[in-house]
């Protein structure tokens, strides 16, 4: 699959997006868009704008895609633009920069003189690979495709003068990608990026976070930022508004660990009423509420007098292979007993919505942690001091050999290099 599809998994999965935040911009801030975004579909799922063709091809297609396999030449050093198209499933469109473009009327087939350029399309033609060599503005371009649909799709897209350039909200992401090697990924298209499942979250819970984070996505470097509409149905803008808060976790995290989502919690109030504003945006505070009431119901005990009583500063939910498990902790240590039967069981999820665990049916506490999850699980859960975990954060999202850390200020996207 598509290399740049696990970065945008590991973000989906931890309850999204939450980055350096910036909002959608008009486009007298930034100036002149790169030239090759205007070969680029208006519908594509994700783009990827690099400075060498090499990399272009190393970040965003698997190794064993045709288009690795094509001999480019000295092309591989010029500028590129890795467009990932839906046609049912993901076609990656590769345009190349190849030369300075001779002015006339209409749209025309390039005539680029480069020798080059024509022995790349020649060896394209061999290995089965669709190509056109066509002028912008500016300079000519060489489009690569295992698809001969989605040249053509390529060809009418800039024939009507439409592209991604098009595409709602994407001028935001135009101050965060130019002059940068940049990934910008359409939140709306990303249950096509990534797989069936992913540490025990399925396709249509990551595709559902990723629907109500944010538009857009953009990765470069080590840094995700965020775009986005200034609404309060985001949750990037709902942890945002949250805030920065301590994080504890890294007592208790369970040595086989896969996924790791964790939120610290600034100020319990500021952070129940922001995620209430951000549910009812999104026109699902009835539902919220009549859970809340049926739980109350059940137990006696409304999940939000829970909290407020417990007083929770972080709340987390861990995945291994076998298993799954919601973390809370508290302001005050509780005693230490044995596995015990949850009478508030359904509470996490209530409160914090998906991914946390809604069968965690027994629960144990560790000092200010409660740890809730099915019974054998907890007889023999063995816990880790992890290092290098982050003492304040807005939220930490871990899965093997990567984690993304946010703050109020950035982000940052750690891997581990020897994975």
């Amino acid at each position: 699959m598509l290399r740049a599809a696990l970065s945008l998994t590991v973000v989906a999965v931890s309850y999204l997006l939450i980055a350096s935040c910036s909002q959608e911009s008009s486009e007298a801030e930034f100036g002149e868009a790169p030239e090759l975004l205007r070969a680029v579909p208006a519908d594509a799922v994700a783009v990827g704008i690099f400075d060498r063709c090499e990399d272009a091809l190393e970040q965003m297609l698997d190794s064993e895609d045709m288009l690795r396999k094509l001999d480019l030449g000295k092309l591989r050093k010029h500028k590129a633009v890795v467009a990932l198209c839906n046609l049912g499933s993901i076609s990656p469109l590769l345009i190349v920069e190849t030369g300075k473009a001779e002015h006339g009327e209409g749209l025309r087939a390039a005539t680029d003189t480069t020798h080059q350029t024509a022995e790349v399309a020649a060896l394209a033609d061999s290995l089965r690979l669709f190509s056109a060599q066509l002028a912008l503005n500016n300079h000519n371009v060489l489009l690569l495709s295992q698809s001969a649909t989605l040249i053509t799709v390529a060809r009418r897209h800039l024939s009507s003068e439409t592209s991604i350039l098009d595409a709602p909200y994407f001028d935001g992401t135009l101050p965060l990608i130019s002059g940068h090697d940049a990934i910008a990924m359409r939140n709306s298209g990303a249950s096509k990026l990534i797989s069936k499942e992913f540490c025990s979250l399925s396709r249509k819970q990551v595709n559902g976070f990723l629907k109500n984070a944010a538009e857009w996505t953009v990765l470069c470097g080590d840094r995700l930022q965020t775009v986005q509409p200034q609404a309060e149905k985001y949750f990037c803008n709902f942890l945002t508004e949250a805030g920065e808060g301590q994080s504890k976790l890294a007592s208790v995290i369970p040595a086989d660990a896969e996924l790791i989502i964790d939120l610290p919690i600034a100020e319990l109030e500021h952070w129940r009423e922001a995620y209430e504003t951000m549910t009812d945006a999104r026109v699902e505070l009835e539902a919220y509420n009549k859970r809340i009431q049926a739980l109350k119901k059940r137990s006696g005990k409304s999940p939000l007098d829970w909290e407020k009583e417990l007083d929770i500063k972080e709340v987390a939910y861990i995945a291994a292979k076998d298993y799954r498990l919601n973390l809370v902790r508290t302001a005050k240590s509780g005693k230490k007993e044995g596995v015990q039967t949850n009478p508030y069981s359904g509470f996490v999820r209530a409160l914090y919505g998906e991914p946390f665990f809604e069968a965690d049916s027994c629960a144990i506490r560790q000092g200010n942690w409660i740890i809730s999850g099915p019974r054998a699980v907890l007889d023999t859960l063995q816990t880790k001091n992890l290092k290098g975990w982050p003492s304040t954060a807005t939220a930490v999202v871990q899965v093997p050999g990567m984690r993304l850390t946010w703050t109020k200020e950035k982000s940052i996207l750690w891997q581990d290099s020897n994975r």
